[in-house]
């Protein structure tokens, strides 16, 4: 096996915990598919035949049943439970498994949804026999004007800014807006080498990478790196173009700060290259400095690159915005994620009374029931969710087991499992958590109705 996939699925939902209360964020429904089938899907399209599910102890059955017994996979699947109680970044859940990974490893976060082809992000990760090749996406403008339902705040952009060669694939510089400083200093062996360099702020970083087996080495003894964005790739990619130094020199320096290592070894000391590679490099033009191709090697240990996804549907479903858009996207995307799959917009068990009506553009799940005269419009319903009779349902989000009844109306709003919606209600742009209750009448815009008890001890 070439690659070994990882998906991180024990993230907790920071950015929408109106949401995560009662659902960890790789189980939350985006289609009536559970949130970390999305990537568990793709490799699976990319011929994969097994892959390593970091989820916590708390939900660990849950996934392998979500998974295993309901959406169905067939890759062989192998879930390891890290503990809630202590604090894992991606880094530190990578060194967690590392006596697991045996190749290169390939790392998908739990909540990117996208209809790429691996063998595209693969392809830039052998050409340049990349030690970190990395996904980006342009950012679409209209996720940032998307209408976010719950209590109005405004919505700082997170942005990165990355540096790219002349060729945009390999990446020059990264870091986030909140750590910018007021100037970017460049090395001159930098700017020698690759004197343009285009600095992008409107790329989305998509958490998938290939990291080689080596850099997985180096996670091993370094135990300060905690997370691979804001630690691992800044490291790695600021140190492409300086030399090794002696044991016990080296600094990681992160976007955080200089933090002292305990490392043993310079980064630079953990590359290793098979007999084959060795051979590849010694006797190609890639050493030949007077040759044309001097370029394709560029004489460093460390190589970091990027794979932009232009084209298709590209998102990570990490925010209240961008999960309301995955859910509103996916039901015309569905066909060309899942080909193999029988997937219809409304469930033959599900049961429409006369004179209602569901849109194309919606995804009604199995054993819904919906009464007479009521319409549902670019909406996502859960399963066993019942709607009473005359109900306006446009633009929502209805997860599992809901109910609302008679002449309720909800626009663009966010009902979470087990809700009960009474008579007559008003919804505009709420969020409804988990098992609550709306009284009759009720008229609610804007509001993130959720159980306050429960989130003070989250």
């Amino acid at each position: 096996m070439e690659f070994q996939p990882v998906v991180m699925a024990a993230g907790s939902g920071s950015r929408m915990t109106d949401l995560t209360t009662r659902c960890p964020k790789a189980l939350l429904p985006v289609g009536n598919f559970p949130l970390v089938w999305y990537p568990v899907n793709m490799l699976e399209r990319a011929g994969f035949e097994e892959a390593i599910i970091i989820v916590l102890e708390s939900f660990a059955g849950d996934a392998q049943k979500a998974l295993c017994d309901v959406c169905d996979v067939k890759m062989r699947l192998d879930f390891v439970s890290i503990p809630d109680n202590d604090y894992m970044g991606t880094a530190d859940s990578l060194r967690f498994i590392k006596d697991k990974i045996k190749t290169d490893v390939l790392i998908v976060s739990c909540d990117l949804i996208s209809d790429i082809s691996l063998h595209q992000v693969a392809n830039v990760h052998r050409a340049y026999d990349s030690s970190l090749t990395m996904l980006l996406s342009p950012l679409p403008e209209q996720y940032a004007k998307v209408a976010v339902p719950g209590i109005k705040s405004k919505r700082k952009r997170e942005r990165d800014f990355i540096g790219l060669d002349e060729n945009g694939k390999r990446v020059l510089f990264y870091t986030s807006e909140v750590d910018l400083e007021e100037t970017v200093n460049f090395r001159k062996s930098v700017l020698k080498k690759h004197p343009c360099i285009s600095i992008r702020s409107k790329l989305t970083d998509c958490h998938l990478y290939i990291l080689k087996k080596w850099v997985v080495d180096f996670l091993a003894e370094n135990t300060k790196i905690s997370t691979i964005k804001s630690e691992l790739l800044p490291y790695l990619i600021k140190r492409q173009f300086t030399k090794p130094k002696p044991p016990d020199t080296d600094l990681h320096n992160t976007n955080m700060s200089l933090v002292s290592m305990d490392t043993k070894t310079d980064v630079h000391g953990y590359r290793k290259g098979d007999e084959m590679t060795t051979l590849i490099e010694e006797l190609s033009t890639w050493i030949d400095h007077d040759g044309d191709m001097a370029d394709c090697f560029h004489g460093e240990d460390i190589r970091c690159y990027a794979y932009i996804q232009d084209k298709g549907f590209c998102v990570r479903a990490n925010t209240l915005a961008t999960y309301c858009e995955a859910n509103r996207q996916i039901p015309r995307l569905l066909s060309v994620l899942a080909p193999s799959r029988e997937i219809s917009s409304v469930h033959p068990s599900a049961t429409i009374k006369e004179k209602s009506q569901v849109g194309s553009d919606c995804l009604v799940s199995e054993g819904v029931m919906v009464g007479e005269r009521s319409s549902i419009k670019r909406s996502v319903v859960g399963p066993h969710c019942t709607i009473g009779d005359k109900v306006k349902v446009t633009n929502c989000i209805i997860m599992d087991h809901v109910t609302i009844q008679e002449g309720s109306n909800l626009q663009g709003s966010i009902v979470c499992g087990q809700a009960h919606i009474s008579e007559k209600c008003e919804l505009k742009d709420c969020i409804v958590g988990h098992s609550q209750n709306i009284i009759a009448m009720g008229k609610f815009t804007n509001e993130a109705i959720i159980d306050v008890d429960r989130m003070m001890e989250i």
